[in-house]
């Protein structure tokens, strides 16, 4: 029993190395206000009715073979559901800056995300330079005695940003996770399913800024590269590797401060 449940996990972790996710932006012109619509060679015939106005959009397409995928996004720091046009491509319109996170699964080959980031709106017209302000000295973060077996408690601790409320429930769902691969709970689960729970907490967040989503969002990335990285370094993560990577990441999240 214990070979096959080593056999799951190593498949399981094959799959999640091999995931991949490509995304493509494309920026258009629309079109608004516009009834009965014809085109004739290069003009575009409208209605006298119409009252047409032209706007920039952005065209995201999710280039990938896995079977489902989940766009989230938020626009100037607020959570939005962006048009979908047709399978894997969504439209925005707006003027702001944009985070995008694209997460895509399959059942058979595990899970990866990819985080765009892009702006809509033309600049305001250049003016006189402001004198720049000194920037202030930054504080330097506490020494905190965390662990760092997987060279992840450091790493969170150095790059998650100042968000105390979003830290302890990052670490609530490393933490859980890690419980659910020896069935804490009376929930035993597989650490695909682990993952994808984690993920879906923290692409879920809300921010108090953007910029504090958008840190958070490099450190996710960096995070599961390094991941990525301990387990290329150790052949391969055990149940009981993964069980203290997790935990070794909620120690490092609950210590944020």
């Amino acid at each position: 029993m214990k070979r096959l449940v080593s056999v799951i996990l190593l498949l399981c972790l094959a799959s999640l190395a091999s995931a991949q996710v490509e995304t493509v932006v494309t920026r258009k012109k629309a079109l608004l206000g516009v009834t009965n619509p014809q085109i004739q060679g290069t003009r575009i015939l409208v209605g006298d009715d119409s009252n047409v106005s032209v706007t920039d959009v952005v065209l995201l397409e999710v280039k990938s073979d896995y079977k489902f995928q989940r766009v989230k996004a938020l626009q100037n720091g607020n959570r939005i559901d962006p048009e979908k046009l047709a399978d894997s491509v969504y439209l925005f319109a707006g003027t702001g800056r944009y985070l995008v996170e694209v997460t895509v699964f399959d059942p058979e080959r595990g899970i990866d995300d990819a985080e765009v980031k892009f702006e809509i709106g033309k600049p305001l017209p250049p003016g006189p330079e402001p004198k720049p302000e000194p920037e202030p000295d930054p504080e330097p973060k506490p020494d905190i005695d965390v662990p760092n077996d997987y060279g992840l408690g450091l790493l969170t601790i150095q790059l998650a940003p100042s968000d105390t409320a979003n830290a302890a429930k990052f670490a609530a769902a490393y933490q859980n996770g890690a419980g659910k691969l020896f069935g804490v709970g009376g929930q035993l689960r597989d650490i695909s399913s682990i993952v994808a729970d984690i993920n879906t907490v923290i692409a879920g967040r809300q921010c108090a800024d953007l910029a504090k989503c958008e840190q958070w969002g490099r450190w996710k990335l960096q995070l599961d590269a390094a991941i990525k990285a301990e387990q290329a370094k150790r052949g391969s993560f055990s149940r009981d590797d993964w069980y203290k990577a997790l935990t070794e990441v909620a120690t490092a999240l609950e210590a944020v401060r």
